[in-house]
């Protein structure tokens, strides 16, 4: 993969998720022939080294089972690999305190339990590394926590129980907590679980959003192919615990390497002024 420069460090008013305090690294996140295992038996993965390019939208793609979840817990520090390192803007991930760690890298897990609070109170706990000890919210905070629940289009929900939401709405919910906590790197885990499509393809345009516009640095992990492609910059395919390719979206798309991971034929086709990806099962 190739080093690119990092983005530009870009001033905002204080609780805007689009503040940035870019560092010195070409990398955001990187990893350097990990390998973790749930047990001692066998690796689950095993000598992936993978570089995540700052400023750029990033998409994990690859079958069910293959350590994409798994890969994204060990390079944000969530699991400790049991070789290798996991790097954040240059530094051991493990090197931060968890406080410092939060504010430079939100991740938002897979399928996180619905709790028992209103809308605004669970997009409010993402302001948790910035918040006082006493937990108290100030100015800043709670600017930013209206702000992130615009983003993700869930002001209008504010009052609602997060239980009593539909799927889509409480995913919406999910990531403006997420956006609250106004990280340089944010990375999501399956950020279009349970949207249908015209709100899969909302949440992609939010991503290229908080890049091109916040400069964010995005990570995500999706199985929808056609999205992954659509509205990221770079694209790495994982199968049976290893990185099979990595590289720009024409790159990976050139390799076949999503192909063969997959067992089917990957179509690229003109749509308008876009493309669009068609994935057929092979003959």
């Amino acid at each position: 993969m190739t080093r690119t420069a990092c983005v530009s460090e870009r001033s905002a008013g204080a609780g805007d998720p689009c503040a940035v305090r870019a560092g010195d690294c070409d990398f955001a996140l990187e990893l350097r022939d990990v390998y973790f295992s749930y047990d001692r038996s066998r690796p689950f993965i095993e000598g992936v080294s993978l570089g995540l390019e700052r400023g750029a939208v990033t998409s994990i793609v690859g079958p069910n089972g293959c350590g994409k979840s798994t890969l994204l817990k060990v390079a944000c520090g969530i699991v400790r690999p049991r070789g290798g390192e996991a790097l954040l803007d240059g530094r051991s991930v493990h090197s931060y305190a968890a406080r410092e760690r939060a504010r430079r890298v939100a991740l938002l897990a897979q399928g996180p339990r619905p709790p028992a609070m209103t809308v605004e109170s669970l997009v409010a706990c993402g302001r948790f590394p910035h918040s006082s000890s006493q937990g108290r919210l100030s100015r800043a905070d709670r600017e930013a926590v209206e702000h992130a629940m615009e983003l993700a289009d869930v002001a209008r929900l504010r009052s609602c129980d997060v239980r009593r939401l539909s799927g889509g709405q409480r995913q919406r919910a999910f990531v403006a907590m997420t956006l609250a906590q106004d990280a340089d790197i944010v990375v999501l885990d399956e950020p279009t679980t349970y949207l249908d499509i015209g709100a899969c393809h909302d949440v992609m345009r939010l991503v290229r959003r908080l890049n091109e516009d916040c400069g964010k640095t995005v990570v995500l992990v999706i199985h929808d192919l056609d999205l992954a492609l659509r509205y990221s910059d770079r694209v790495a395919v994982m199968d049976a615990g290893s990185v099979a390719a990595s590289g720009s979206v024409g790159e990976v798309y050139a390799s076949r390497a999503i192909d063969d991971a997959f067992g089917i034929d990957l179509r690229r086709c003109g749509v308008g002024e876009g493309e669009a990806y068609v994935a057929l099962p092979r003959a």
